[in-house]
């Protein structure tokens, strides 16, 4: 009887249950290898005994829309907060796609594009990327203006091929359609190319953002998206009210407050996973991609077994096997120990 009455749009639909896997090392997920420095959580910590509990928090999230304002350049009033990336993809989605119009990206990329559509009951249509899993610009321009696209979702540095889709190319898309373009910067701090100051120019653009990756702060569920007056406008209709508790804002502000000395980490990231990338580079029987985000994606002749090997070992990797990523994996870049312990387990289970 339940089944009858769900949405059809939503059917074959699973519900997301981790895998309970055992392992020492767990580089999966693309989250920091570090915690928050200590004195930023004592801070924190000192911050929370002031809490109102009792109270609902700031429906506008206004003091943390001012600390992004200073982080980015961009007036708070062109910032809407929420509880991560995908609750800023639900609200875009639902504000400007009606059931089956149309929404647009690449494949491979961020799943939630997709899933949120799905539930959405609007048609997602993901355009082939080339065999270095660059975007296809031109493909993805005549698709959306041939199926008079709504929305066109482009994901920079792309997860989770590592790929960069450089500014000019944003922009022609932009200029060729008259989709809303969202392009999803959350690796943004480690590639260091952004199109964040082009909201100012561009009436159809949605930058999106989140605490979770550089600023180490993935527990807190907290992003961040950036746009023009009239699609914030359009937005905030649509965005619920308290939608960010009281917490997450006070641990995100005090992140924004201390974002030099935290964001210091992200060189120590890349420089290891520059190191990362050249010892996989050495190793036979694998592809392995550059990545200007904070993983790395290689290929093997088979993934299954590779990816066993490495969780047999105590790590934790991420395995596709979707169309064009089957046999590819996706490690994310640790510490310096654990990025040592990767490349030896890896070469010990390619050689077997």
């Amino acid at each position: 009887m339940i089944e009858l009455l769900v949405k059809k749009s939503i059917l074959d639909l699973k519900p997301y249950i981790p895998n309970d896997y055992k392992y020492k090392y767990k580089m999966d997920a693309n989250e920091s290898p570090f915690n928050l420095p200590g004195n930023v959580l004592k801070s924190i910590i000192k911050n929370l005994q002031n809490l109102e509990l009792n109270r609902y928090p700031d429906t506008d999230s206004r003091v943390l829309r001012r600390e992004i304002s200073k982080y980015i350049g961009v007036s708070f009033k062109n910032i809407i907060v929420g509880n991560g990336s995908d609750e800023m993809i639900n609200i875009i989605i639902n504000t400007f796609a009606d059931k089956n119009d149309v929404v647009v990206s690449h494949f491979p990329t961020f799943v939630m594009y997709r899933l949120i559509s799905k539930i959405a009951g609007v048609e997602y249509i993901d355009i082939p990327t080339d065999e270095d899993f660059n975007v296809d610009i031109d493909a993805l321009i005549q698709t959306a203006n041939d199926r008079g696209a709504k929305l066109i979702f482009l994901c920079s540095p792309n997860n989770p091929t590592g790929n960069l889709i450089t500014k000019e190319e944003i922009i022609k898309v932009i200029n060729a359609t008259k989709s809303v373009v969202v392009v999803d910067e959350a690796y943004f701090e480690f590639g260091g190319k952004t199109i964040v100051q082009e909201v100012k120019n561009f009436s159809r653009l949605i930058v999106l953002r989140t605490l979770s990756k550089a600023f180490g702060a993935a527990g807190i569920r907290t992003g961040y998206l950036v746009a023009g007056d009239k699609i914030i406008e359009r937005l905030n209709s649509v965005k619920l009210p308290y939608n960010l508790n009281t917490i997450s804002q006070l641990i995100a502000i005090e992140l924004l407050r201390n974002k030099s000395e935290i964001l210091k980490r992200v060189q120590l990231i890349n420089k290891e996973r520059d190191k990362l990338y050249n010892e996989m580079k050495k190793i036979d029987g694998i592809k392995v991609y550059p990545s200007g985000a904070n993983f790395i994606l290689f290929r093997v002749d088979n993934g299954k077994k590779v990816f066993e090997g490495l969780l047999d070992r105590g790590v934790k990797v991420r395995f596709f096997s979707e169309g064009r990523l089957e046999n590819h994996l996706r490690v994310t870049v640790g510490t310096q120990e654990e990025n040592k312990v990767f490349i030896d387990v890896l070469k010990e289970v390619i050689k077997k």
